[in-house]
């Protein structure tokens, strides 16, 4: 069995092997010690959030400090999202073990999703939240974790907050 650096590790390989060009990606297992790395102002966005919160943004922001060679704080916007350095887009997610995240400073690049699920069953009745009638051949968490990125990606472009059933899934090979 994979120990949690070592899934960091095996995640962080498959996200760079599906990002396209001019994207780079990361998969960070959350670190409390990653809060000691935080710039002050980072660190009053989420001073009154509980500690496990505190340390799933400070992992967080550390991959995106990685990901984008920036020694500057990285705030929220609105939406509480990043608050992207000119020219870069991106998207962050982390479930209770983990963070990822993708970015891009390319140009051709205007939008990025990226969401990560638990591999654990969900209920029927939450499938049926997520899955329109047409995909239920879909795993649920794969669904939920596409569609998050979805709206992820559209909303950073100005888009209402999408709801499960308003995005349709086609995949290759279903």
């Amino acid at each position: 069995m994979l120990g949690q650096r070592d899934q960091a590790i095996s995640v962080g390989a498959s996200l760079r092997a599906l990002a396209p060009a001019g994207v780079r990606t990361a998969c960070r297992a959350i670190d409390p010690n990653d809060w000691a790395g935080l710039h002050e102002v980072e660190r009053w966005l989420v001073a009154r959030a509980v500690p496990k919160r505190q340390h799933e943004f400070a992992s967080g922001r550390a991959a995106l400090h990685g990901l984008l060679a920036s020694s500057g704080p990285i705030l929220a916007d609105g939406r509480r999202a990043p608050a992207w350095p000119a020219g870069a887009c991106g998207s962050l997610a982390h479930d209770d073990q983990y963070v990822v995240a993708a970015v891009s400073t390319d140009p051709g690049v205007v939008a990025l999703g990226i969401d990560v699920e638990p591999a654990t069953p969900l209920s029927a009745d939450l499938a049926a939240v997520i899955l329109r009638p047409d995909e239920r051949h879909v795993d649920a968490h794969l669904a939920c974790a596409l569609k998050e990125a979805v709206d992820k990606a559209w909303s950073s472009l100005g888009g209402d907050v999408l709801e499960h059933h308003e995005v349709a899934l086609t995949l290759r090979g279903s």
